[in-house]
């Protein structure tokens, strides 16, 4: 077979080199064709004029002869080419021959005729008599050389003769007589010959030959014509199979390309379920123990090993993530979702990490935003955190702004501004994160998205971290379309700028394409002050105000703020938690018992209610607002003031997290279930003992009667037995994994009679469709959040 593998190569090679043999062979022999065509053409052009020559010499003169002398050279000259077929040159042979002879004979005749006509008189008149009748018939003769003529012409020669046999005749006389003779005797040869050579099919075979040359150039030009394309096609074959064989290839390493990406895959898969499930029972046993009861020392070392946990699986995190997208294994959804709810989890992650570091986080959101967008939520968290968890990591003091404005088809993105509040068809969403950190030179702007590296090697030192975060959120932003920009000066901050496509749901209610927070009249004529010494959320704050017609009166220390409320009467103190060098507690405690005091106090901090009251030195029931500020919570601040005072439990589907009453049920985190029997039960299938004792714990701690499977199949013989709503499936488990287990379930049990959800550190897009096709109803990861657990466990079990 290696003998034969260049074997298509060989053959078109060989086809190039015969077809390349006959068209040089046909280009030379047309090229010999068309001199022959040309020396036939010639010759029958030279023959014509060489034919008129001949009938024309007995009127012509030595110009005539010396025209006669060149044709009669060049039709010998063509005579001898290769060009005369042997048949042709023999009748050109014939021709030339007679020709000469004709015009021999016709040269003679003239010479005769000449000395004929000279005018020599004789003695005799009547001899000189004789001589004109002689010369008159002779002409007739000429005329018309008929028998009758001639014989007229001899009895006139035969009286003369007759006359001079008595005397010796002159000598003129004598040369006449020979002459007349000569010329009575040739003159019918020359018809004879003339006749010959117009008789002579010498012209005809010409003409022939030259139709026949050109039949040969024609079957050669063929000749030609197919060498040429046959060497074209072979030529084209040869690169065909070169190119077929180059396609083989790549084919070939695109398999084997394939097939490593595929075991990349499936090591991603592994790795990240078998690195997630210890993480997943380190962090679960984390928050199980903090819940317990522990000394102040207990509870700080364990917070600290609960932050190392949390961020070694960011590391991971991020890791899998790019290993993901650099294979193309990561997909980015598009599914309708609510953008406040992306802000509210940036708020919860980001809020008190600020806090503690005393910088100011600030959300400065456009109204105009709708509520429900169409796009990939958890990516977009993951973008947005990633840059805002930069912003805080390298920024010691000062602020870092969110901000979100909604751009239009007529604005540049170099121009972030509204030109026309009329047009209602937004077109991008422009996200910018702005911080008062350590800022980038030019240099080290450069290596800003490059994988595994900081702008400067010594942050990593300072600052920690794997160098990913920035070069994944780069590859995300370019998987939606977008664009991600960078200003910054080194020692004063940086400024990222994110522009993403807006897709608005067509399907979503009309409430839900309108903006996020519709203008309230019912707002217009509060009065509020804000006591709180940061500008940048006075800035803020104050739009929010105007947008809501609130009149706000901004101060930065306790001192103005009682001062303000002594002069002027509010409705509503906003109230920051952390000033400079005093608290706002200080500021409640001035004027909680006096007459001027609003009746309304709400404390603003990233920091929890209870962490506010535990580091209080009096018992306070105040409102509470969680920083950094929306326009969402806001608002809800004044509707909860205009509330009546009996009811102070609030539930906002917007930002749950954001209000806290101090009269809030406790139990909040519970699901009520409506039957106490049945509905309460849950079967989890785990083979992992610690994440068995998690997932038990939180399940309990949700409500739920909760029974344990350590594998598929037990899981199988349990729900035989008993009766489950809802069945918690771990994916790898010895014995009968959980694939396994679900499709062997589906086979008696349909998706509306048994729910059961996907357990597994590897959450794919790929896996995640794979795990619904075989029946499987959702989805959760590894490690537990109660959160997810709560939201999706939600959608099953009915609500009282």
């Amino acid at each position: 077979m290696s003998k034969l593998k260049f074997a298509p190569e060989t053959l078109c090679i060989l086809l190039f080199i015969l077809c390349s043999m006959i068209w040089s062979y046909a280009t030379r022999k047309y090229e010999e064709l068309n001199v022959q065509l040309n020396d036939l053409t010639q010759l029958q052009t030279l023959l014509t004029e060489h034919k008129v020559q001949l009938l024309s010499a007995n009127f012509s003169d030595q110009l005539h002869y010396d025209n006669f002398s060149q044709l009669q050279s060049q039709i010998e000259t063509i005579n001898h080419n290769e060009s005369v077929s042997e048949y042709l040159h023999l009748l050109l042979n014939d021709y030339t021959q007679i020709s000469l002879s004709y015009i021999q004979l016709v040269t003679m005749i003239k010479t005769s005729q000449r000395l004929l006509s000279n005018d020599h008189k004789f003695q005799e008149n009547q001899i000189n008599f004789l001589i004109d009748d002689m010369r008159v018939q002779l002409f007739n003769f000429i005329i018309s050389p008929t028998s009758t003529h001639k014989k007229l012409a001899y009895d006139l020669l035969a009286k003369i003769e007759e006359k001079n046999k008595k005397e010796e005749p002159p000598q003129y006389l004598e040369l006449f007589k020979l002459h007349y003779l000569f010329v009575l005797d040739n003159y019918e040869s020359t018809r004879a010959f003339r006749q010959q050579l117009m008789n002579m099919p010498v012209l005809d075979q010409i003409i022939t030959s030259i139709s026949e040359q050109h039949n040969r150039i024609i079957k050669v030009q063929n000749y030609r014509y197919i060498g040429g394309f046959g060497s074209l096609i072979a030529i084209f074959l040869i690169f065909l199979i070169i190119l077929k064989r180059q396609q083989y290839v790549l084919k070939v390493t695109s398999k084997a390309y394939q097939n490593a990406a595929e075991v990349k895959t499936q090591f991603l898969a592994n790795m990240s379920h078998e690195i997630r499930t210890p993480m997943t029972g380190i962090i679960g046993l984390l928050d199980l123990c903090l819940q317990t009861k522990l000394d102040e020392e207990q509870e700080s070392y364990l917070k600290k090993v609960q932050f190392s946990a949390h961020s070694l699986l960011t590391i991971i995190n991020d890791i899998l993530d790019f290993s993901k997208i650099e294979s193309g294994q990561l997909a980015i959804e598009s599914i309708p979702f609510e953008h406040n709810k992306v802000i509210d989890s940036l708020n919860v992650m980001l809020g008190h990490i600020a806090e503690e570091k005393h910088i100011e986080l600030i959300f400065d959101l456009d109204p105009k935003m709708p509520k429900i967008v169409i796009g990939d939520p958890v990516r977009l968290t993951q973008i947005l955190l990633n840059l805002l968890s930069n912003a805080v990591k390298f920024t010691e003091e000062g602020h870092v702004i969110l901000r979100s404005t909604l751009l239009f088809d007529s604005e540049d993105e170099n121009n972030h501004d509204v030109k026309d509040n009329t047009i209602k068809n937004p077109t991008r969403i422009l996200y910018q994160i702005e911080d008062t950190g350590i800022g980038l030179s030019q240099d080290n702007q450069t290596k800003l998205f490059k994988r595994f590296s900081q702008a400067d090697e010594s942050t990593t030192r300072k600052y920690g971290g794997t160098g990913l975060g920035l070069a994944i959120s780069k590859l995300l932003i370019d998987s939606m379309s977008g664009d991600i920009k960078v200003e910054s000066q080194l020692g004063k901050g940086s400024t990222f700028s994110i522009f993403l496509p807006l897709i608005i749901d067509s399907t979503a209610n009309m409430s839900d394409k309108t903006m996020l927070v519709e203008p309230n009249n019912i707002h217009k004529g509060l009065r509020m002050i804000l006591l709180e010494d940061n500008e940048m959320t006075q800035c803020v704050l104050s739009k929010m105000a105007d947008y809501c017609g609130v009149e706000l009166d901004i101060c930065n220390t306790v001192k103005e703020a009682s001062r303000l409320c002594h002069n002027h009467q509010y409705d509503i103190a906003l109230i920051d938690w952390s000033l400079q060098g005093e608290t706002g507690l200080d500021f409640v405690l001035s004027i909680r018992q006096e007459s001027y005091c609003p009746r309304f106090l709400v404390i603003c901090s990233a920091f929890s209610k209870s962490y506010i009251e535990q580091h209080s030195n009096f018992s306070f029931n105040l409102h509470y607002l969680a920083k950094p500020l929306t326009l969402i919570s806001f608002i809800q601040v004044l509707d909860l003031y205009l509330m009546p005072e009996d009811n102070t439990i609030v539930e906002s589907s917007n930002n749950d997290k954001n209000i806290n009453v101090s009269k809030r049920l406790d139990n909040e985190n519970k699901i009520q279930l409506g039957d106490e029997n049945e509905q309460q039960n849950i079967l989890l299938v785990e083979d992992n003992q610690i994440n068995q004792i998690i997932a038990t714990k939180l399940l309990a701690s949700l409500g739920f009667n909760v029974d344990v499977a350590k594998d598929g199949r037990e899981a199988i013989d349990m729900i035989s037995t008993n009766t489950y709503p809802v069945v918690l499936m771990d994916i790898q488990m010895p014995i009968m994994g959980g694939v396994e287990a679900t499709i062997e379930l589906r086979k008696t049990f349909s998706e509306e009679h048994l729910k059961i959800i996907a357990l597994t550190a590897n959450v794919t897009a790929e896996e995640v469709d794979y795990y619904a096709s075989i029946g499987m109803n959702g989805h959760l990861g590894k490690p537990y959040e109660v959160d997810k657990i709560k939201e999706i466990l939600m959608r099953y079990y009915r609500v009282c």
